[in-house]
């Protein structure tokens, strides 16, 4: 067979198309985090308390302790009880604020006398009651020295079997956030619904004077909500995941949940809440003072990226299974994810910023819980860092 050759500008072709699929290749293999794109300003990190006996002191500490080990913690979640009897809350309150945290505080029913069922399960708030339910939430306000209330949780869920729950409309909704939110006092969280449903929040926003009334919009992640609520970023709000769990003590479950918090950054939420800390229950990422695998990788963003951070725009996913996160304002943060099975040198190359000279690693996995390792030298604002199967990897530098 005669050889074949091929005349000269075909093999340049050839080889320029060749070198801009590898550029292109590199290019999708880094994680480029820009200083100069901010995103949404973090409120933090938290969980609840609700119908959980008090936390002891040595817990607190753990919980919202900002050192080695500690998990960092800035928001708390408590119950308010519909007949004001207030129980453990005022205790972990006061513990949250010892730490510099803050407190939502979040109804599951008005009290029974002010619904149309006379009933603390299901029914709906009174029409009539509406401003004394605001006065019933300003109790709690000073009780429980909260910094946020919640008007409802899960309006859209009447439970079976029955606990303590309400089922307003939107329209009932907004009615009250016109006309009885600000006698509360406090800043207003609505909707939590259980799955954050748009519909339950919109009717507010689409409100000028009723969005003026509210400065949360939350929900919670029971079957979906993790993506972005756009209405509520265009009408300046803050948006918060406030309740959801995932059962399980494993390193896999452990990185679905990390997985979860990086997508909720990602979806420009502010803030996101575990359920709660009920010893003996699955849902508890803490007994006493013993950290699952769960509450480690929640310490990897709590501990790290505090309220005031910025999140700053970064290539979320440079290449399978790297996922990223990037926050700045006092010391960058970066916060990576490997949720495959081996190991991946992962590069990073930082924008609009200077003196980024070295980052400190902590890492979680399946044998290292928030462990501090050796610092990384960033040269020309790259480094290259690599990532265990299986890990979250936050990258702190301290300014």
């Amino acid at each position: 067979m005669k050889n074949k050759h091929f005349p000269r500008h075909y093999l340049v072709s050839v080889l320029f198309v060749m070198i801009v699929a590898l550029v292109g290749f590199a290019n999708a293999q880094t994680a480029t985090i820009n200083v100069g794109s901010n995103q949404q300003a973090i409120d933090g990190f938290g969980f609840s308390t609700a119908w959980t006996p008090a936390m002891s002191s040595a817990q607190g500490n753990v919980l919202f302790g900002t050192g080695s080990g500690q998990l960092g913690f800035s928001l708390l979640r408590v119950r308010i009880d519909p007949n004001e009897s207030w129980g453990n809350e005022p205790s972990n309150s006061a513990t949250a604020h010892s730490h510099g945290a803050k407190v939502l505080g979040s109804s599951w029913t008005p009290p029974a006398s002010m619904k149309t069922n006379n009933s603390i399960i299901c029914g709906d708030l009174k029409t009539s009651s509406y401003a004394a339910y605001a006065t019933h939430l300003s109790h709690a306000v000073s009780a429980l020295n909260l910094d946020f209330v919640s008007f409802q949780n899960e309006p859209d869920w009447c439970p079976n079997p029955g606990y303590e729950s309400s089922n307003p409309t939107p329209t009932e909704i907004l009615n009250w956030v016109l006309n009885n939110a600000p006698s509360v006092g406090k800043p207003i969280v609505v909707p939590e619904s259980l799955q954050f449903n748009d519909s339950y929040s919109d009717p507010i926003l689409n409100n000028s004077t009723a969005a003026s009334h509210v400065t949360y919009i939350a929900g919670h992640f029971y079957g979906g909500g993790n993506r972005v609520h756009q209405n509520a970023l265009n009408h300046g709000k803050h948006v918060w995941e406030t309740e959801h769990y995932i059962n399980g003590t494993d390193i896999g479950t452990a990185m679905t949940v990390a997985k979860e918090v990086s997508d909720a950054m990602n979806n420009q939420f502010s803030a996101y809440f575990w359920w709660w800390i009920m010893p003996n229950d699955p849902a508890s990422f803490i007994e006493g003072t013993t950290v699952d695998l769960r509450g480690y990788v929640l310490g990897q963003f709590a501990h790290w990226v505090r309220p005031g951070k910025v999140r700053c725009s970064a290539t979320y996913n440079p290449q399978s299974n790297i996922y990223v996160t990037a926050y700045h304002n006092n010391g960058i943060v970066i916060v990576a994810l490997n949720t495959g099975g081996s190991t991946v040198n992962q590069t990073f190359t930082i924008q609009n910023a200077s003196g980024v000279n070295s980052f400190t690693p902590i890492r979680t996995s399946s044998s290292q819980h928030m462990a501090q390792l050796s610092p990384v030298t960033v040269t020309n604002n790259t480094f290259t860092y690599s990532l265990p199967a299986q890990s979250v990897t936050t990258f702190a530098q301290f300014p």
